[in-house]
């Protein structure tokens, strides 16, 4: 304390002035030094700021982003929500279609099985006929021989021909009888078919063995079984075709009409319709006529719509001729798996990739594995509904190339039209 009060007493000497500048020098520097140094630091801490604000402006724009997509992706929820429940409701209503088919296939299987079981009986007396009849040449032969020598026996051999005649006449009966019931069952088989066509379309339960279907089973081991009635037959009617009679007609290529195959084509010529011509002058009580005439489904004739397509291919017929060519031969590779409608180049090798190679494999893939092949393969694939494919690749491996292009004609796309 004395030391200060000493240095202030003497503060009017030279050395006391001299430090008092060097203090304030020193003061000035210190000052001028704490000035820079925080000049430094707030350029510092802008230049950080503005940093953090470009981050804060790239976060807000990166949340907007999000935001967005969240929301498409909440739509896109909300539409497989909404499709969920349609498909839902649509395996319900195929669900019922198939326990109808499998009615329908089970009281077809039991008029098949009746009119096999007839056939048979009338092959059978069919066959006693033609053992009496060469029977009765035998006698007849005899009989002609002994008449040459013996005049007495004339009138036992004109007995004898008589009832040979009758026994033809018989016979011609039975024949006609036989072929009444082969057309019928021709029939039977074109509806079978059908409906086996129609129920190959509705979804199936994955875990379901293929060859769970009892009657469709049955039906198949019985079309096997039996023995072809044409071809019992076949000699026998050799007789009654050199009696017919084919006159000469203008004839289209029926078969061209949705819905009209060679059977029904056939059905059709042998009541007296060859044109397209004939098909489009269909009125009801026509349609109605014809529907019993070739035994068809009641009321198809209108839901293909044969008069529709009857006038349109006529009209190409007059026009353009050239357009009703038939298609080319249907593909030979199995490995081709582009014929499924729904399968292009790119798909078709990401089912390879995934093991699937041809168009066997293709018929017996579930459909999660299909689901899965896409779905693996990005948002591009998974859009595409695979429902239809291994329905399409059994027709194919069938060589069931009309029922094929029959299905596809209702499909478009690949998906199913409802």
């Amino acid at each position: 304390m004395e030391g200060l009060q000493d240095l202030f007493a003497n503060f009017d000497s030279q050395d006391s002035y001299t430090i008092l500048a060097i203090m304030f020098i020193a003061l000035l520097f210190g000052m001028l030094i704490g000035f820079l140094l925080r000049s430094g630091a707030v350029r510092k801490l802008r230049k950080e700021l503005k940093a953090e604000k470009k981050k804060l402006s790239e976060l807000q724009l990166e949340n907007e982003t999000l935001l967005g997509k969240q929301a498409e992706y909440e739509k896109q929820l909300k539409q497989a929500e909404y499709n969920l429940v349609s498909y839902t409701d649509r395996i319900d209503e195929l669900e019922k279609e198939k326990a109808k088919l499998l009615k329908d296939v089970y009281h077809v299987n039991q008029q098949l099985e009746e009119i096999q079981t007839t056939d048979r009986e009338y092959n059978t007396i069919i066959a006693g006929l033609k053992d009496e009849i060469t029977q009765l040449k035998t006698e007849n032969t005899q009989l002609n021989k002994v008449v040459e020598d013996e005049d007495e026996q004339v009138d036992n051999m004109a007995q004898m021909q008589s009832l040979y005649n009758a026994t033809r006449q018989q016979l011609a009966t039975f024949e006609s009888r036989l072929s009444h019931l082969d057309e019928e069952n021709e029939t039977l088989k074109a509806e079978l078919a059908e409906l086996k066509v129609l129920q190959a379309q509705a979804p199936t339960q994955a875990d379901a063995p293929k060859s769970a279907d009892p009657i469709l089973s049955f039906v198949e081991e019985g079309e096997t079984s039996e023995p072809d009635p044409e071809s019992l037959a076949k000699a026998d009617k050799k007789v009654l075709n050199e009696k017919i009679i084919i006159e000469d007609h203008e004839k289209d290529d029926l078969t061209l009409i949705n819905g009209i195959g060679p059977f029904i084509e056939k059905k059709l010529n042998d009541i007296g319709i060859y044109t397209y011509q004939q098909i489009a002058d269909f009125d009801g009580p026509k349609i109605e006529q014809v529907t019993r005439d070739v035994a068809y489904f009641p009321g198809r004739i209108e839901k293909d719509d044969w008069v529709g397509q009857a006038k349109k291919l006529l009209a190409m017929k007059t026009n353009n001729p050239a357009a009703l060519k038939k298609k080319a031969s249907h593909p030979t590779d199995p490995k081709n798996l582009k014929i499924v409608e729904g399968i292009g180049p790119k798909i078709e090798q990401l089912l390879k990739d995934g093991g699937i190679d041809n168009w066997q494999d293709l018929a017996e893939a579930t459909l999660e594995r299909l689901q899965e092949i896409l779905t693996a393969a990005g948002e591009r694939y998974r859009i595409h509904d695979p429902n239809t494919w291994s329905n399409q690749a059994t027709l194919a491996a069938a060589g069931k190339w009309a029922e094929l292009e029959k299905y596809q004609d209702e499909l478009k796309g690949g998906r199913v039209v409802d």
